[in-house]
């Protein structure tokens, strides 16, 4: 039998891992940078828009290389109607325009997860099948605000699909399209309230995965996992992402039965299934963490209730000889007010982005304010290996006296340059 002490609230876990303000934030600046690195000198973008699945999903696959960056018209605003729930906004497809602005999202995700289907068709203008939406996102906050909180930022746009064209779909979302949420056309507030903390972790395991260590794609690749409920075999990425959504259910399952309202829940409900199915996938990832990165081991230990922990290794790194550093000048750095944590980009086909921590963070603004760059004395023999990391990744460079990078790395030596 496999005992555990209480299961831990997961907001309070992401929380601690980091708070729902600092993830919204460090995302957008992680899009900002990867589109003024793709798009030299565009117009600022307002953060309603780098909230948008259509743009995410533009800069996206110009960052991993996929796809050249176009400019292209994917304001939601027209086709849009918002409805409140509780300090956020979730925006839901509503205009007649809205299955034209959106065609081609439906069919790269159709291409994806179902090839050979035609593409599902937007449900707009029912106002029962709105009203129904707006029901269950106030069900959401009434039954279980602090998941409503900690989940519902992360939705950029909810869809409402058409059941004649949906091919049976519950509930769904695109990693190629962060933050788009589908649903099929819902029957009761608890299937759109479902629906949403269902998806509504995935968003926001997707937003921890780019901001944070999450997944080793080396070590993972090959290993599947095959749960009992089903004949799919899913790789580690899908596995972390269904232990994080059905731990996500398993609290939402408790809030439901503190109010006494299971029997409300429609027949295609995991509730009452999510805790057990939460304890199957994770005991399985416990026994394969090294294809995780440290932010994911600790998620997945955190709310296994695994007290052994992982432990934060240093990376191996060659010494740094005495001399003098100074940081890539082709760097740009921007530093998150919430966490002090640092994100640099660097141009290039695709563009390079890191994140960066603690004291490695504050060496590289350290540096960005001295163009001639620091020696080694001036920098410390205590923050070496931090400085040896920056170099292992090439962030900072050997440079001479006058600040000029040294030639040793590739670079140019010649002043006159």
């Amino acid at each position: 039998m496999y005992s555990r002490p209480a299961w831990p609230d997961a907001t309070t876990v992401h929380a601690a891992l980091a708070p729902a303000h600092a993830v919204i934030e460090e995302r957008r600046a992680l899009y900002r940078l990867g589109l003024d690195l793709l798009a030299p000198g565009h117009d600022p973008v307002p953060d309603a828009q780098l909230d948008n699945p259509l743009l995410r999903f533009r800069i996206g696959e110009a960052l991993a290389g996929r796809l050249p960056y176009v400019d292209a018209d994917d304001e939601l605003g027209p086709i849009t109607t918002e409805l409140p729930a509780g300090p956020v906004s979730v925006r839901v497809a509503t205009g007649a325009e809205a299955n034209d602005r959106l065609a081609e999202a439906m069919r790269v995700i159709q291409t994806q997860s179902l090839p050979g289907r035609r593409p599902p068709r937007l449900l707009t203008g029912d106002g029962e099948a709105l009203a129904t939406v707006a029901a269950g996102l106030r069900k959401v906050r009434e039954v279980s605000p602090a998941l409503a909180d900690d989940l519902l930022a992360h939705v950029g746009l909810l869809v409402v699909l058409d059941p004649a064209t949906s091919g049976g779909l519950i509930s769904a979302s695109s990693r190629l399209f962060p933050g788009l949420v589908l649903i099929d056309r819902p029957s009761s507030p608890y299937e759109v309230a479902e629906a949403i903390i269902h998806e509504g972790a995935h968003v926001k395991l997707f937003d921890f995965a780019i901001t944070r260590n999450f997944l080793g794609a080396d070590a993972a690749e090959g290993r599947v996992f095959r749960p009992s409920w089903s004949s799919a075999a899913w790789p580690v990425e899908q596995v972390i992402a269904a232990f994080h959504a059905y731990t996500c259910l398993a609290q939402f399952a408790q809030d439901v039965e503190r109010h006494g309202e299971m029997s409300r829940l429609g027949p295609d409900s995991l509730l009452c299934r999510a805790r057990e199915r939460a304890t199957e996938i994770g005991r399985w990832l416990l026994g394969e963490e090294d294809a995780l990165e440290f932010d994911a081991r600790w998620l997945l230990h955190t709310l296994m209730c695994d007290e052994t922990g992982p432990e934060q290794l240093s990376p191996v790194t060659r010494p740094v000889p005495p001399g003098h550093y100074a940081l890539d000048p082709l760097l740009r750095l921007a530093r998150m007010e919430a966490t002090g944590r640092v994100l640099a980009g660097r141009p290039g086909d695709p563009p390079e982005l890191h994140w960066l921590d603690g004291e490695a963070a504050d060496l590289a603004v350290e540096l960005s304010q001295a163009p001639a760059g620091k020696s080694l004395s001036e920098i410390g023999a205590e923050r070496a290996a931090v400085l040896a990391a920056l170099v292992e990744a090439t962030l900072v460079r050997a440079a001479s006296r006058g600040g000029v990078l040294s030639s040793s790395d590739g670079t140019f030596a010649s002043e006159g340059n």
